[in-house]
């Protein structure tokens, strides 16, 4: 998606020569957002998705693995935001 690549063996999200390793929730998430380009993924589908629909994981949850994720897309120096769409979701959109 846009500058960003993901690594499905090593877990590794790269953007031009910059890499760093992702835990296995913010993989999955990211796993996730850039399997959908552009579609708006509300907090339960993350939820089911990444941690399972049996899963006791909350909103809360899924707000910390975005900031973190965030944190990991800057510190590569991507382009690619996570945008949140109010009452609704997430987008993974290529940025500026």
């Amino acid at each position: 998606m846009g500058d960003l690549t993901l690594n499905l063996e090593s877990m590794d999200l790269t953007c031009g020569n910059e890499s760093i390793r992702l835990s296995q929730k913010e993989f999955a998430i990211a796993r996730i957002l850039l399997g959908s380009p552009g579609a708006v993924l509300s907090k339960e589908q993350l939820i089911s998705r990444a941690w399972g629909p049996a899963s006791s994981a909350s909103d809360n949850n899924v707000e910390a693995y975005i900031s973190f994720l965030r944190k990991k897309m800057t510190h590569v120096g991507s382009k690619a935001k996570i945008e949140t769409i109010r009452s609704v979701g997430y987008r993974l959109t290529e940025g500026d």
